[in-house]
């Protein structure tokens, strides 16, 4: 039975929204019994490489910088926090934890304001997202020390060591985080250093200072924040054994062991996957509509990938079915064209959009987010279509705003415009002005024997 997930209607140019709030994605308010199982989800396997798990500290950069705005309203610190609680939340056991380490957040002018908040291996859920909500952008920006206390705090582990810091900026204290990160590497230990500079787009002077700690990678807005925590945890947990491929990369995913069906066990961003016990297991990921994996089973020594799969259907709201479509990937191929007000099948995924009449309109969407077993409908408001009538075919000439020309067209068929005044002139005998297109409900028929004279 399909669901009636969306409908959006598009005003003066198409607002899209195709990503859920944290808050929507991880309400647990259902009955997971009472989802339908999605028979068209796979569970995929593949080998995993067991190597030793490194155990990890974030060093986290609150320091005054961080109150900068980064886009639209939002401080560079309040994406930070978005993400690190998110993502710290995901990746949460009950055995292992990262440990986090926060500059800069308590004193001003103060480069001792370097404190261990979560100790590696020792963090409850509860202290994760409280410590990561105190945070505010206050001092300064100490990395040689915060660097030389997280080794000290991952010091006694075993196994490979790694150091995350998340930075806007270079070291304001006087001392040299480069030579340090020189003289840890001639310690001869499995200790790595990582560095997310976040928000130094063309700030290459100060990119240089920090390429010298360790691998740097780079982030300018949200989405590369994100994108930058899943390219990070794959070197930082190499046994994930349980992924996610989801349209919604974002989307919370409720995974529940077979014997306790309606208790949740684990709680994961899809895009992050997670390990666990082999067993048999079912998840839900909190897509709209939800999506019922039916149970699956992770052996031991392998590693499982849900796939999630089903179609929706999508219905372009036009005139007369005069819109054409087009579906197109990320890399702007055309994957599928059909007209307006044909329901269609679509697959899974972020699409982009391509609604176009030659020669005289064209309007692209991008990042539309389609989930199997929905409906969506695109009211298409930002056009409209204007039809001259003439016994005979002949040529008209099209004027925009300030009566410039736009191109040609031919009398008795139909001609789509984007919203907006137009001119449309047939002959010296027969123009028709200030034609108004946009929200148009049904063909604006012009004859020129209607025209006065």
């Amino acid at each position: 039975m399909m669901i009636k997930a969306l409908c959006l209607t598009l005003l003066l140019g198409f607002s899209v929204t195709s990503a859920f709030g944290a808050e929507d994605l991880d309400k647990f308010d259902y009955d997971p019994s009472k989802i339908p199982v999605s028979e068209q989800g796979t569970a995929d396997l593949g080998e995993l490489q067991g190597v030793p798990t490194p155990l990890v500290e974030y060093i986290i950069d609150s320091s005054g910088s961080m109150g900068q705005i980064l886009t639209g309203k939002k401080t560079k610190i309040f994406v930070m926090k978005k993400l690190l609680s998110r993502y710290l939340v995901s990746q949460w056991t009950e055995k292992t934890s990262s440990g986090m380490r926060v500059i800069g957040s308590r004193r001003k002018k103060d480069c001792k304001d370097n404190y261990l908040a979560i100790p590696p291996g020792n963090a409850k859920l509860g202290l994760i997202e409280g410590m990561v909500k105190s945070m505010d952008p206050v001092g300064m920006t100490p990395l040689y020390d915060s660097m030389k206390e997280a080794y000290k705090d991952l010091e006694k582990y075993d196994g490979p060591k790694r150091v995350v810091i998340f930075t806007d900026g270079e070291e304001t204290c006087g001392k040299d985080p480069c030579k340090l990160s020189e003289e840890f590497k001639n310690k001869n230990v499995d200790l790595k250093f990582f560095v997310v500079a976040f928000g130094l787009q063309g700030q290459q002077e100060t990119l240089q200072k920090l390429k010298c700690i360790g691998d740097l990678h780079q982030a300018d807005d949200e989405e590369q924040l994100d994108k930058m925590f899943e390219d990070l945890d794959k070197d930082l947990n190499p046994n994930k054994n349980l992924f996610v491929d989801s349209p919604e990369p974002q989307a919370t995913v409720m995974l529940f062991r077979a014997e306790t069906p309606n208790e949740i066990y684990r709680r994961f961003q899809a895009s992050y996957g997670i390990q666990v016990p082999p067993g048999r297991y079912y998840a839900v990921v909190n897509l709209k509509p939800k999506y019922r994996f039916k149970e699956f089973i992770v052996p031991p020594n392998k590693k499982v990938t849900l796939k999630v799969k089903g179609e929706a259907k999508f219905k372009a709201n036009f005139i007369d079915g005069l819109m054409k479509v087009e579906l197109l990937n990320k890399n702007r191929k055309v994957v599928k064209r059909f007209n307006s007000d044909a329901v269609v099948s679509l697959p899974p995924g972020k699409w982009n959009f391509r609604f176009y009449r030659d020669p005289f309109y064209e309007k692209v969407v991008n990042n539309y987010l389609v989930v199997p077993n929905a409906e969506y409908e695109y009211t298409i408001e930002e056009a409209g279509v204007a039809y001259v009538e003439d016994p005979q075919v002949k040529g008209i000439y099209v004027f925009g705003n300030r009566g410039i020309m736009m191109g040609n067209h031919v009398t008795n068929f139909p001609l789509v415009l984007g919203k907006g005044v137009y001119e449309i002139r047939v002959d010296d005998k027969c123009i028709f002005k200030d034609i108004i297109m946009g929200s148009n409900k049904e063909v604006v028929k012009l004859q020129c024997s209607k025209v006065k004279k």
